[in-house]
């Protein structure tokens, strides 16, 4: 061992400790514009416009007041939560995936979430009265002979 390779180690820790571990950045993919909309689609199960009208309900909530730290963009927060979603992943791949940390991920998920979920007045609508309600009782109970049903979730399943 050289004395100099000693001494340039000796320096590294010096730095670390005086001025912290450095940062690790990650570089972060394009893939609302590099995808193709199959590949897209596959990958966050929504089309292209159907997340960008989506993006434009929620962006105000997902915006940050400065670009400091790097700040993740709504439509990359959006894409995120969507991938998350999709994959009924684990953070570590869903964070792999959109290069950034799992923390990071994390928190990202909960907040889309929540301002997708505040628009739940908007979409989802319950019957009203009661004659309402038989009427959509007797609908589902006519295509599938299921009692007493007055609203359905639909979702896709591929293998």
């Amino acid at each position: 061992m050289d004395v100099f390779d000693a001494y340039e180690d000796d320096l590294e820790v010096i730095e670390i400790v005086e001025m912290g571990i450095p940062r690790q950045m990650y570089t972060r993919a394009d893939h609302f514009y590099g995808l193709p909309e199959l590949q897209f689609f596959q990958r966050f199960r929504l089309t292209k416009p159907t997340v960008l009208h989506l993006l434009t309900l929620i962006e105000e909530r997902l915006e940050f007041p400065t670009d400091r730290n790097q700040a993740v963009s709504p439509i990359n927060q959006l894409l995120t939560t969507l991938r998350f979603f999709a994959s009924g992943g684990h953070l570590s791949t869903v964070a792999d995936y959109m290069g950034m940390y799992i923390s990071t991920v994390s928190r990202i998920i909960r907040r889309v979430s929540d301002a997708i979920a505040r628009l739940y007045q908007r979409f989802i609508k319950m019957p009203q009265t009661l004659m309402e309600q038989r009427l959509i009782q007797n609908g589902f109970f006519d295509i599938a002979r299921f009692p007493r049903v007055i609203r359905a979730i639909d979702c896709t399943h591929q293998n």
